[in-house]
């Protein structure tokens, strides 16, 4: 099942960034997160607290959350790198992707790991709690190294490193200037200038007059 899930994720992740190459190190990101995750897991729970293992499921759970999560902010983070390479050079649209995405990833990841925090100390109080608190710290885990390490790091670097190749075999054009204003256009559609609202602000009986009689 594992397996065949990578390549679901890594035929619509080709789909979205129209590329060939960034899915393969957007999901290499995820492998290196999960095994970091795991590896620190494994040094907190038997090298620092001297358990004897680590419970059978957190692997599985580990690469489930972290997967999804991490494609997740990948496209969120990719498709805004993407529309901002149209208009600029991709070192300032990766810039300007990750300080408009940042917050929305950042938060999300504190909030799922507060979550899983939450349910590591109050679980882990009744029968079994040892297990559900591994399983609750390691996600929490986790989800901040993916969250401040691999999403807001790794990949941005990564990007910026490939270049032009990330979005191989399509191509991007660069043009410059910045991207056209969606309200005035939409507003310019129905009509509204900017002088028709000052004649209605300075008028405003204008707006309910009633148009002329034109039957005859």
């Amino acid at each position: 099942m594992i397996p065949i899930a990578i390549i679901v994720i890594g035929v619509l992740l080709a789909l979205v960034m129209r590329s060939l190459v960034a899915p393969l190190y957007l999901i290499a990101s995820v492998a290196l997160s999960y095994f970091a995750a795991l590896g620190l897991a494994v040094i907190v729970f038997i090298e620092i607290a001297g358990h004897g293992g680590i419970t059978f499921i957190l692997p599985f759970l580990l690469f489930i959350f972290l997967l999804a999560l991490g494609e997740d902010y990948n496209i969120l983070v990719m498709t805004r790198i993407r529309e901002e390479a149209h208009r600029m050079p991709l070192r300032s649209a990766v810039s300007r992707a990750l300080g408009v995405t940042g917050t929305t990833v950042t938060s999300a990841g504190l909030v799922l790991a507060g979550t899983f925090a939450v349910f590591a100390v109050v679980g882990g109080r009744g029968s079994g709690g040892s297990q559900i608190r591994d399983v609750g710290i390691g996600l929490a885990v986790g989800v901040l190294m993916d969250t401040f390490v691999v999403r807001t790091v790794l990949v941005p670097c990564t990007v910026v490193l490939l270049g032009k190749w990330n979005w191989w075999p399509s191509k991007i054009s660069v043009t410059p200037g910045a991207a056209p204003d969606t309200v005035a256009a939409s507003a310019e559609a129905l009509g509204i200038t900017e002088a028709s609202a000052a004649s209605e602000a300075s008028d405003p009986g204008a707006r309910d007059t009633p148009p002329p009689d034109r039957t005859r």
